[in-house]
Order: C-alpha cells, then sequence, then structure tokens
C-alpha cells in the first residue's frame, strides 16, 4: 500500500496510471511498457552525454590578436661528433694508465662516446679487469667531466640579449643546449644534487614580440662537424627528434616558423581527465621534476631498457633503485636499439617475460599526454654560403604566426547539467525537484521495512 500510494502521487508522467485501479490491465501493461522504453532511452542518452563530457569536452579554437603575444624563441641543442675534449681525454687516460699500467684509451673512448645512436661504433668488450677502474655509477660523470667547455665567443645574439647555455646528458651523448629551461636537470653532476632536485621550475628563456623579429641566434666555430636540433625550451631533445648535421665549411642560415598550442583561463583548472594534457609541473616520474612530452617517452624508454636489460644506459639519468650498464652491458641495448626507439616490442622479445609490464606494443601504450602548452618549430628556409675556413650557423625566426591554436573547453558540468535535465524533462516528463523527490522516497521506502520489524521486537 506504501509503493502505491507514493506511486499514485508521483509528478512523473506515468507512474500513476500503473496503480490506478479504475485502469484496464491491458492499459495498465501499455503504460509499464512506455515508462521502461522512456528511462531506456533516458539512460541511453544520458550516458552519451557523459561519454561525451569525458573523451571530448575540450575544443581547439584560433586566436588572431598576435600584436599581443610573445613568441618563445627556440631551444638548441648542439651534439659535437666527438664528445671528449682533447686535453683532458688524454691527462684522464696517462693518469689512469700510470696507476693500473693498463691502455685505457678504447675503454674511456667508450664511456665518453656512448649513446643511443653510436653503440655499434664503440668497443663494447673492454677485458674484464677495466669493468672495476670505474664504477658505472659514475661513467656520466666522467663523460660530463670530458666534454669540451662552451666558450663565450662560440655564440652571439641580436641585441646582446642573454642566452643560457648548460652542458646536459642525452640520449646523443653529453650536449651544449642554448636558451633551454630544462637542460639543468641534465647535467650529470647535479642528478644526485638535493639543490637542483629541489629547485622549482625556473622559466629562463627569451621570447620575443613581432617587433623584435629581426633576432637570432650566431654560433660560430664550434665544432667541424655537429647535430643540430631544434625544439622548444621546456622539451628535451631525442635521437627520433628533427635535426641536420653541421658539416660543411661555410655560412648557413637556418630561419623556423612556430606553431604554438596555448590552454585557456577555463580549462587551465579543469582536472587531467577533462583538460587531456598535462603542465610542466606535472611529472610523472621521480627522475625529472617537469613534464614534457619528450620526457614521458625518455620514461618509456627507460623503463624499457630496465625490464629487458636489467640497467640503464649511463646516458640515461638513473634513480636511487637502479643500476647503470657496464659498458659490456650495452651490446643488450645495441641489439634492442629498434625497438627501444620505436618502442615497439617484438614478438620474439615478448616471449621471453612471462611479466610484461614495461613492455610496450606500441607507442602509444606509454600514455604520454601531450603538453597542456607547447611550440613547434618547422624549417621555413635555409641558406648556405660556402666558404674555405668558415664555420656559422645562425637560427632565427623568419615566419612569426599570425594564428595559434587555444585549447578551451566546449562541454563543462553546467552543461551536463542543463542538457541532463531537458533530456529527464523529454523522456519522462520530470524535473530536477522530481527527482530529488523520487529518490528520497526510496530511501524511505529502504528504511520502512527495517523500522518496522525493529518495533515489531521491542
Amino acid at each position: 500500500m506504501y509503493l502505491q500510494s507514493v506511486l499514485k502521487s508521483s509528478t512523473t508522467h506515468g507512474l500513476p496510471y500503473i496503480v490506478d485501479n479504475r485502469l484496464h490491465y491491458l492499459e495498465k501493461a501499455f503504460w509499464i511498457v512506455n515508462i521502461v522504453v522512456c528511462f531506456t532511452i533516458m539512460i541511453a542518452l544520458l550516458t552519451l552525454q557523459y561519454l561525451r563530457f569525458v573523451a571530448a569536452p575540450t575544443v581547439m579554437i584560433v586566436e588572431r590578436n598576435y600584436f599581443d603575444w610573445n613568441i618563445t624563441y627556440p631551444a638548441i641543442t648542439l651534439c659535437p661528433l666527438y664528445k671528449p675534449d682533447v686535453i683532458k681525454l688524454g691527462k684522464l687516460i696517462n693518469d689512469t694508465s700510470e696507476k693500473t699500467e693498463l691502455n685505457v684509451k678504447g675503454y674511456v673512448w667508450a664511456i665518453a662516446q656512448a649513446a643511443l645512436d653510436t653503440l655499434d661504433f664503440l668497443d663494447l668488450d673492454p677485458p674484464n679487469e677495466f669493468q672495476l677502474l670505474i664504477d658505472p655509477k659514475n661513467y656520466a660523470k666522467v663523460a660530463a667531466s670530458l666534454f669540451r667547455d662552451f666558450e663565450e665567443d662560440w655564440l652571439a645574439s641580436k641585441a646582446n640579449k642573454a642566452l643560457s647555455v648548460n652542458a646536459a646528458m642525452t640520449e646523443m651523448g653529453m650536449c651544449h643546449v642554448i636558451n633551454s629551461n630544462v637542460a639543468i636537470f641534465d647535467n650529470p653532476h647535479n642528478w644526485n644534487s638535493a639543490a637542483i632536485a629541489a629547485e622549482t621550475y625556473l622559466k629562463k628563456n627569451i621570447d620575443l614580440s613581432i617587433f623584435e623579429a629581426d633576432f637570432f641566434t650566431l654560433i660560430t666555430n664550434y665544432e667541424s662537424v655537429y647535430k643540430v636540433f631544434i625544439h622548444g625550451p621546456d622539451e628535451v631533445t631525442m635521437t627520433t627528434g628533427s635535426s641536420f648535421i653541421f658539416d660543411v665549411e661555410g655560412f648557413i642560415s637556418f630561419g623556423l616558423s612556430v606553431w604554438s598550442t596555448r590552454i585557456s583561463e577555463g580549462l587551465r583548472n579543469k582536472s587531467l581527465r577533462l583538460r587531456k594534457c598535462r603542465f610542466t609541473h606535472e611529472p610523472i616520474s621521480k627522475r625529472y621534476p617537469v613534464y614534457s612530452f619528450n620526457h614521458c617517452i625518455l620514461e618509456c624508454r627507460i623503463k624499457m631498457i630496465l625490464r629487458i636489460c636489467g640497467c640503464i644506459p649511463h646516458f640515461y639519468k638513473p634513480l636511487n633503485n637502479e643500476r647503470v650498464c657496464y659498458i659490456s652491458e650495452l651490446k643488450c641495448v645495441l641489439k634492442h636499439r629498434r625497438e627501444i626507439i620505436t618502442l615497439k616490442t617484438s614478438e620474439e622479445t615478448y616471449k621471453k617475460f612471462y611479466n610484461t609490464k614495461d613492455l610496450p606494443k606500441i607507442s602509444r601504450d606509454c600514455g604520454c599526454l601531450n603538453s597542456c602548452e607547447l611550440d613547434l618549430y618547422y624549417k621555413d628556409n635555409e641558406d648556405f654560403l660556402p666558404g674555405k675556413g668558415l664555420n656559422k650557423l645562425k637560427i632565427k625566426i623568419t615566419s612569426f604566426p599570425k594564428v595559434r591554436v587555444v585549447r578551451d573547453v566546449i562541454f563543462s558540468l553546467y552543461d551536463i547539467v542543463l542538457k541532463s535535465g531537458g533530456v529527464m524533462n523529454l523522456c519522462i516528463g520530470s524535473s530536477l525537484i522530481s527527482l530529488v523527490e523520487f529518490l528520497l522516497e526510496i530511501v524511505k521506502f529502504i528504511l520502512y521495512f527495517p523500522l518496522k520489524a525493529f518495533k515489531s521486537i521491542y
């Protein structure tokens, strides 16, 4: 009788007809079927709305007010073909040879030159007695200590704006990184430094307005052969990154165009699940205190190497609980290099492991999100002027963007509430207050029988 009285007084259309004794049972059956169908349609529509809210709540819009923007000047990574300074290398080899009476030139050279793309050119089979000369944990510091210092006269810029230069360990070994906000974290001498680890992210790159379109960087007499990577100041470079090799005598002028992506203020404070991108201050591991898409890919590669080879090469930053590979163990990395670079574990490798954690089938398995705010740089033009004894590289932004993309919210919780109310009203003719009333009656019905039984006992 209680349930009958509740349904009879319900404001939801159709429910009173079910308990109306004046109606024929066929008419009651008709209304029951209709109510079930309407509730099914309502649940389906609400589910679709929620799935859309979760899957695609954002939209890319275009901004055109470029006079109000500042364009981020790129970071430039310079990786020489030969890493160590000749004088530093010779001194270390002589000192070690005097103490041990061993010829360690090839061994030290391998430590200094080791990189993901150079392993097949190195001697990875040093004599066993060499393994104890240098602790693998110190390989990266040895490589950094042997690396050539960056000289001030190698770098010049328009208007003499101060550009930062950091020595950093990368997948390509030791390199110099210009105008970077994150290269300081990749210096092996800072890896175990509490001061650097605790240091908050500091934005120190050069930003340019459209009125500073003539700004350029000039690199003179850096090395006779070196590789150049151009990327965002918050990114790290990888072997798979876009690059070109400077290996000629002359003057190369390199022009860039910029594609910028930003995030709106309305979306900035939304959860990660909704914005589907990460900010720099949202790292995914303890290895790096910052986040970028490349940082995430590097983390995935490191975990894959650690899973396959049981150690990580010294050109990656190790955590305290991770073992650094001996030079001879880098043969494992060389053997699986293609899988590591592409982040695609082969079936042959996959079958060797019972637990396949950290062995991605495809790169998407790494789950790396894009950065919420990033700048991509593309080659706009390139000029070459040959000249004997001339070694100069000029890099500038030649095409300032007139538009940029902004990630904005298009489907918020506010829209969910409004559209859900519309769906409920369309399908069952019920308002939000009717839903509250219906839920309250359900709670009362659930509590009715236990209270009644309790009273009958006492």
